[in-house]
């Protein structure tokens, strides 16, 4: 047998195996970045919590001190706030790893007086509820690791906030 010689290519040839390669290179990124775009869409929310809060005006005065979550829809679509509630964990590998295995487990019945559940939430829009920093929450939140989640119609296990109590100037906690 006789060895073949190496082929040899013109530059035709050349030009359109640069440009193929030039278009696999620009179609694959364009494919990807539309799948990021896919994935990263819909409604995204911000939520942060607060203690200590109090409520002051109105007719009757309220001596009550609150939790008052706040959250923003930063994402490109509309969701609907279904519900509240709080998720307790008693300790960090239950609260950040396994996250289904919570102690104690409980919902907010009417966060908010003016933005009714269920809230149509659009973008760009707050939302705030609140529920009283009762003596039991004070106390989930400096034993262990307690969480307000926001549930929404398109969240599946919702976006959570971990509540923390935080001491005064003075030694003692926001809600004496």
């Amino acid at each position: 047998m006789t060895a073949a010689a190496p082929y040899a290519f013109n530059s035709n040839e050349l030009w359109t195996l640069g440009i193929a390669a030039y278009a696999a290179i620009v179609s694959t990124f364009v494919l990807g970045w539309d799948a990021y775009k896919w994935l990263a869409s819909g409604a995204k929310i911000d939520l942060s919590a607060s203690t200590g809060m109090q409520v002051y005006g109105g007719l009757v005065p309220d001596p009550k001190t609150y939790v008052s979550v706040t959250a923003w829809n930063v994402g490109d679509q509309p969701t609907t706030i279904t519900n509240l509630g709080g998720l307790y964990f008693d300790s960090w590998w239950r609260a950040y790893i396994t996250r289904r295995k919570w102690a104690r487990a409980f919902i907010i019945t009417e966060p908010s007086q003016v933005q009714r559940i269920p809230y149509r939430f659009e973008v760009g829009d707050q939302w705030i509820g609140m529920a009283e920093q009762t003596e039991d929450i004070t106390q989930m939140a400096k034993d262990g690791y307690l969480f307000f989640v926001l549930y929404t119609a398109k969240g599946g296990r919702g976006q959570r906030v971990r509540v923390k109590v935080r001491p005064k100037e003075n030694g003692s906690t926001d809600n004496e």
